[in-house]
């Protein structure tokens, strides 16, 4: 299981070089087919589009927060991917207008097995988030949530490329 190799230590950080627009891209066509009812993903790119991170790891990201959007998510409901690479640092955005995480929540999101109040009925493990914030740390960035119940989530996860 990913969390246990995560705490023992035991994932190796291979970077690579790769076309973050040409990754996204695949992904999206990828997942379509496990989003919700008419649900849509709009995706843009800012910057130069070569960046050098562990492509699986950051894979394994994408899509957990794409997952994630789409699940907390109305059917319908638009998902927003923004990728910006601007001087050393590569910046990844993933917005939703879903049911949103409420403040005393959003300070225990990447724990272990943690679940928001609001979404009990909604099927998860609690790994998610943890794992993401995990692999996320392993490459030197950081993860930001802005989010407002009944008004969507915002995930920010910022890499500084030159600390790899």
């Amino acid at each position: 299981m990913s969390v246990d190799k995560i705490e023992e230590g035991k994932i190796q950080i291979r970077l690579t070089e790769f076309d973050i627009h040409e990754l996204i891209t695949t992904l999206i066509k990828e997942i379509k087919g496990g989003l919700k009812n008419q649900q849509k993903i709009w995706y843009i790119h800012e910057g130069e589009s070569k960046i050098f991170l562990d492509l699986s790891l950051l894979k394994h990201i994408i899509i957990n927060l794409i997952s994630n959007a789409s699940k907390f998510s109305p059917e319908g409901g638009a998902i927003e991917i923004k990728t910006v690479v601007k001087g050393n640092d590569f910046i990844l955005t993933v917005k939703d207008k879903g049911i949103g995480i409420s403040v005393e929540d959003q300070k225990h999101l990447m724990q272990r097995f943690f679940r928001g109040s609001n979404a009990a009925n909604i099927q998860g493990t609690g790994l998610g988030l943890h794992i993401i914030s995990k692999y996320t740390e392993l490459m030197n960035g950081k993860v930001e949530c802005k989010s407002e119940l009944d008004k969507g989530t915002e995930f920010i996860i910022t890499f500084n490329l030159k600390a790899n």
